[in-house]
């Protein structure tokens, strides 16, 4: 009888310890990669609507070139809010359909967000290329209508594509990413070569005059300073895509066939950019900054 019961304990003993080797939770890295996740979504969701609550409260910051922002928070507001906590449940329990929709939102709108960041570019570059008729060729009409102009393309390209064409759509997602960033790059390039341009013929001017006379001149010192804030913007973008990118190429290509767990934090970086962008601009743009720090004064004073 006893040694019935001994064996009985026994299997008992080993069956538990098969369920505790077959039942493993989520790795050390990917918890690590949900905490990191955890404060950046706060930081957007909480940043972002400050930004926008501040220029909805504020209508003489409704220019076109805070519209833009103003999308731009949009989007990062979304993947903080949406993207992030569908993320997190994904990593922590590896379900399918999780992982299929973390796919789809994610790219859909950290396209978004890297779309607006193109038009941005665009528009400080548009804005000293044609600083003379800026005002009448870049509305805020018509940024309105470019932002709905590309959630609609970003939705139905990066949502159809994962829905209807699984095997092509890494090679559509990667080249939209890609074309964003080559049109911002030029962009940049237009932008660095109109302000060197412009410090020559004031130079030139200040040699023939003494000083540079013209209002002109001014206004493009001016424009060409919210151009270079605005780079950061772009650089700030690249760092956190660029990680991502690199991988994603590379192990489509089977270049990386075991790659490393350490590679899930490339897709945190990209997230990372939607926590970053807000505080950028706030920290860049002075007038922003001065109706967000408003906006903070008055829900405290509210609040006491």
């Amino acid at each position: 009888m006893e040694d019935n019961d001994l064996k009985i304990s026994n299997a008992t003993h080993n069956l538990d310890i098969e369920k505790d080797e077959n039942s493993t939770g989520p790795s050390t890295i990917i918890l690590l990669n949900c905490f990191l996740n955890i404060p950046l979504m706060l930081i957007s969701i909480l940043a972002n609507s400050l930004v926008l609550a501040a220029v909805y409260k504020a209508p003489s910051l409704r220019s076109p070139s805070i519209v833009l922002l103003c999308g731009l928070a949009v989007s990062d507001l979304a993947v903080g809010l949406i993207v992030q906590p569908v993320f997190i449940a994904k990593e922590l329990d590896s379900v399918k359909f999780l992982a299929g929709v973390t796919r789809i939102l994610g790219v859909t709108f950290c396209g978004i967000s890297l779309a607006t960041m193109s038009a941005i570019s665009l528009d400080r570059f548009l804005a000293l290329k044609y600083h003379m008729i800026y005002n009448s060729l870049v509305t805020t009409v018509r940024v309105k209508l470019t932002l709905i102009f590309i959630w609609l393309v970003n939705f139905s390209i990066f949502s159809g594509v994962h829905v209807w064409y699984a095997p092509e759509q890494f090679y559509i997602s990667f080249g939209l990413v890609g074309f964003y960033m080559v049109v911002s790059t030029i962009a940049y390039i237009g932008i660095y070569r109109i302000a060197r341009r412009h410090q020559i013929e004031i130079h030139a001017q200040q040699q023939a005059m003494g000083v540079p006379s013209i209002k002109i001149s001014a206004n493009v010192t001016i424009l060409t300073r919210t151009a270079v804030k605005t780079f950061v913007f772009y650089i700030c973008t690249v760092f956190c895509y660029l990680p991502w990118s690199i991988y994603r190429l590379f192990y489509t290509n089977i270049v990386l066939k075991d790659a490393s767990d350490a590679w899930i934090f490339t897709g945190t970086l990209v997230f990372a950019n939607s926590a970053i962008n807000p505080v950028l601009y706030c920290w860049r743009l002075r007038e922003l900054r001065g109706a967000v720090l408003k906006l903070l004064r008055q829900i405290s004073c509210h609040k006491s």
